[in-house]
Order: C-alpha cells, then sequence, then structure tokens
C-alpha cells in the first residue's frame, strides 16, 4: 500500500466460512481493509463502533436475516450513507425488490465472481467518495456565499446609511439654496396675481401645463412654482432649453442614447425624461423643437415609454411635463411648424405670463430686491434708488422685461459710487412699440441703440400680426439691409446679434427665400 492512500474498510457479513475466505482474499489483495461479522445483531455493533466505508450483506443468516439487518442500519445515521452490496443465491425478482426495498444500493449473485464482486465494490465505494467531495465542495460553496452575505449586508447597511445621509444633505442643502437664491416670485399686480392664482389651481394635480410669456418674464420662476406645490417636490426638477441644442443632439438630451449609437457615442447617456423620473421635466422654448422630434415627444407624454437613441429597450418613466414658449404655439400649428396634436397635449393647462410693462406696480419692489442682491454680492452700502432713477424705471416699457431690468440693476450697482443707486445713461424711449417682439428683435433694437448700427426696416408690428410674422418680417429686412449676406462682421447674424448656423434655422423654419429679400 502506497504512503499516504487511505485504505478503504468493508464490512463483510456472512455465515458461511466458504465465502468469507474468497472475500478475505479478493478484497485484501485488492487493498482493502476487510472486518467480519458472522450474523446481523454482530454486524450492527461492530458497524457502530468503526462505521466501515461498504457492506457486504448476506440475506441468509441466524438470527436476523440480512434485510432486516440492512434497515436497521438505514435507522443510524452515521450508517445512512454507507453503500450496502446483497450477496444472495436467490434469483428471484421479488427479493431482488424487498432488498432495494430494505435500503440496498446493489446486489451479487452467489457464486460470487471475483472481476464482478470487484467491479461493484470499487464503483459503490468511487461514487461515495465522489459523493462526499461533492457534500464538500457544497459546505465550502455554503461558507463562502454565507460570508459573502454578510459582506453584502454590511455593504448595503452602509450604503443605505449613506443614501440617508445624502437625503438629510440634499435637503438642507436646498434649504440653504433657498435662503441664498430665493425663488419667490415678487409683485403684488393684478396682473400677475391672475397668473399665480392659476398655478396654486393646477400646482396640486399632475397635469401637462403651457406657460406663455415674452422672454425674460420668469417662466422658469413659475415652473419651479409648480414644481414645489406639488406632489412632486421631492422629485428632481430637470430643466432643458430646446432652443440652445442643435436638431442633431436634442433627442440624445431629451431620451438619452447607448453607446455606439452615432459617431462620438463614447459611452451611455441618460436623458433628460429618464433623469426626471418620478419628478417635473421642464421644457423650456418647446416650440424650437424639430418636427421627428416632436412626434416622440407627444409618444412619451401618452405612453409614458421611450426608446434611447439607438437601443430597441423601452423605458418607462413617470415624469410631469411643464413646458414654456415665448411663441404663438396655436399659431404655429396652424401654419405646419408645431405639431397640433402635441400641441393639445402641451396646453391641457394653459398659464399666461404678462409682461413687465403691464405690471409697473411691480417694479420699485423688484428693482429693490435686485439691488440688495447686488449690494450683498458685491459688498456695497446701496441702500435706495435715487427718486429719479426709479420714475425713470417705472417710466421704461422693458422689452427685456424683468431680466432686463436686473441687468440694468446690475449694471447701475457696479457703477454707483455712494449709498444711493443711479441710472444715469439713457434707457431708451419711456414707450417702445417693441416690447412685444422675439427675444432677437428686442436684442437688435437695444443694439442698434448702443452700437449705432441702424436697425433694419422691420415689417409693420400692427395688432393684427402674429410674432413670427414679425420676426419673419424683420429677418427679411435684414438681409435685405446686408444684401444677403449672413456672416461676418456686416452680416446679418451680426445685427440680430445670432450665430450664422441660428439664423439660417430660424429661416428655414419661417420660410424665407432668397426671392424674399434679394429685390
Amino acid at each position: 500500500m502506497s504512503e499516504g492512500v487511505v485504505q478503504r474498510s468493508i464490512l463483510v457479513v456472512d455465515d458461511t466460512p466458504a465465502n468469507i475466505g474468497f472475500l478475505l482474499e479478493t478484497l485484501s489483495q485488492a487493498g482493502y481493509r476487510v472486518r467480519v461479522a458472522p450474523d446481523g445483531e454482530s454486524a450492527l455493533e461492530q458497524a457502530q463502533y468503526a462505521v466501515p466505508d461498504l457492506v457486504l450483506l448476506d440475506v441468509m443468516m441466524p438470527g436476523i436475516d440480512g434485510f432486516e439487518t440492512c434497515r436497521r442500519m438505514r435507522r443510524v445515521p452515521s450508517l445512512e450513507p454507507v453503500p450496502i452490496i446483497f450477496m444472495t443465491a436467490l434469483s428471484d425478482a421479488q427479493d431482488k425488490v424487498r432488498a432495494f426495498g430494505a435500503g440496498a444500493n446493489d446486489y451479487v449473485t452467489k457464486p460470487f465472481q471475483q472481476e464482478e464482486v470487484l467491479a461493484r465494490v470499487r464503483a459503490h465505494l468511487g461514487r461515495r467518495e465522489l459523493e462526499g467531495k461533492l457534500a464538500e465542495a457544497n459546505r465550502e460553496l455554503e461558507n463562502r456565499v454565507a460570508a459573502r452575505t454578510t459582506e453584502l449586508r454590511a455593504a448595503l447597511a452602509e450604503v443605505e446609511l449613506l443614501k440617508s445621509r445624502l437625503q438629510s444633505e440634499n435637503t438642507y442643502l436646498k434649504q440653504e439654496i433657498a435662503e441664498a437664491h430665493p425663488g419667490t416670485i415678487i409683485g403684488s399686480s393684478p396682473a400677475l396675481r391672475a397668473a399665480l392664482r392659476q398655478v396654486s389651481l393646477v400646482a396640486p394635480t399632475d397635469s401637462t401645463v403651457l406657460i406663455h410669456g415674452e422672454t425674460g418674464t420668469g417662466k422658469e420662476l413659475i415652473a419651479r412654482a409648480l414644481h414645489e406645490q406639488g406632489p412632486r417636490r421631492a422629485g428632481p426638477l430637470i430643466k432643458l432649453n430646446c432652443s440652445a441644442i442643435s436638431a442633431g443632439l436634442v433627442e440624445s438630451e431629451l431620451f438619452g442614447h447607448v453607446k455606439g449609437a452615432f459617431t462620438g457615442a463614447a459611452e451611455r447617456r441618460i436623458g433628460r425624461f429618464e433623469l426626471a423620473d418620478g419628478g417635473t421635466l421642464f421644457l423650456d422654448e418647446v416650440s424650437e423643437l424639430p418636427l421627428e422630434t416632436q412626434a416622440k415627444l407627444l409618444r412619451v407624454l401618452q405612453e409614458r415609454e421611450f426608446e434611447p437613441v439607438g437601443s430597441a429597450k423601452t423605458i418607462r418613466v413617470d415624469v410631469r411635463v411643464v413646458a414654456a414658449t415665448n411663441r404663438d404655439l396655436a399659431a404655429d400649428s396652424r401654419g405646419g411648424r408645431f405639431r397640433s396634436d402635441l400641441y393639445y397635449r402641451l396646453n391641457v393647462f394653459p398659464i399666461e405670463l404678462p409682461p413687465l410693462r403691464s405690471r409697473r406696480d411691480d417694479i420699485p419692489v423688484l428693482a429693490e430686491h435686485f439691488m440688495r442682491r447686488m449690494a450683498r454680492k458685491l459688498g456695497k452700502p446701496l441702500e435706495r434708488i435715487a427718486p429719479e432713477t426709479l420714475r425713470l424705471l417705472c417710466a421704461h416699457s422693458w422689452p427685456g422685461n424683468i431680466r432686463d431690468l436686473q441687468n440694468t440693476i446690475e449694471r447701475a450697482a457696479v457703477l454707483s459710487p455712494g449709498p444711493a443707486l443711479v441710472v444715469d445713461w439713457d434707457l431708451g424711449p419711456a414707450q417702445e412699440r417693441n416690447g412685444g417682439l422675439t427675444a432677437p428683435e428686442a436684442r437688435e433694437a437695444h443694439g442698434s441703440r448702443h452700437n449705432g448700427t441702424a436697425p433694419a426696416q422691420v415689417a409693420d408690428t400692427g395688432p393684427g400680426q402674429s410674432l413670427e410674422s414679425i420676426e419673419r418680417g424683420h429677418i427679411i429686412g435684414t438681409l435685405r439691409q446686408t444684401r444677403g449676406v449672413i456672416e461676418g462682421p456686416r452680416g446679418a447674424a451680426r445685427l440680430l446679434d445670432m450665430k450664422p448656423s441660428t439664423v439660417r434655422f430660424r429661416m428655414k423654419k419661417l420660410g424665407i427665400s432668397k426671392v424674399d429679400y434679394l429685390i
């Protein structure tokens, strides 16, 4: 026997000397350690004292027979896994069924054949060895799984602790931001109070809201008020300015994309809809969305689901949409520049924001608010607004609305040397006709006064014309002035204070061709 090799033990239970002798010689020569028991009672005592690796059990013996001996062995927990091979001269199938019913694993018939005995012994010992290894591997795996489970539970507890801490910090930071940058809508004019009453009515619902107002009237503040006063206030408020993104990337911004969806998509990007899940998505300047994107936006509003760019996987979201525009979407939908079905889906609850010229009673309190904010920011001892300055501010029409007023106060705060805020430059005519123009037209009107450039001839802006027709006429007039040149220091883009690509985009959207301006 090689050193280090475990010698297997076999218990032979038989009362016939010839059988015992044959098995002793055969099994010993094969390298097994053999023990002998002449009857069932003796076999049970020996097996419990020293558990064998295998039992060769005779059927017919004095005292209890092999069937009963086998049944009693199977009742002993330490003997339950031990292979038991019956030795019998019986060829009746019923006796073999009884043997297996008593718990036997196999049988050999008498007279013995050496090769058969060794083959069956080796097969069952090999099987038991494999079962032992499998049981050991299972125990080791269970231990590893238990250890890993403990680690994961500890990690999960740490994540939950961090999550709770982050939520607390987030709440604290929101409070800090609210104190440092209050989002309160300032003013008490009748026009503003009417708009705020609409906000208080629709905020507690999940209805889609369309905010309409000129540039700088505070549409984003209204969207924030709708979010903060609604049931989704604990969720995120995600914003997207649709006019600030090129047509080729707007779908990626809204719906996200997968890696490799297009050239430059080096990794997966989560879109604004997915980021806003459980909260509110504010789509500013929604009128600037391309028509093909409008169709996909309509589907999300109706079905609450979408596919990221380059993916076939559908993502479901629960998002409240608040949209804003400074254009007449009803006119755009009639002209085919905005989908009518999307317009009706967005216009569930419209809110009209008044321009600043319609709420002049709010100008003093707004100016005071902006002055105190700039005094803190600049560290200047500004205490009041000079009476003449306040008169000028209240008389001005503010084509850029509240944002225009805020920028004017900031400039005055920088220039004012003492405790009184003074505006000592010309704000323009007290009653400007371009107060209702779009942002590019307002910027052009302001730019012409400060840089000496004569504004292009603008079409008549009477009450019967839409904002779109006014904008179209203004761009055509500018192109006529530059003789169709868009780029360069004397180009239309410079006069309109737009990027050349934006001018071309607006020309395409408004249907402006060479025949309109090359005359």
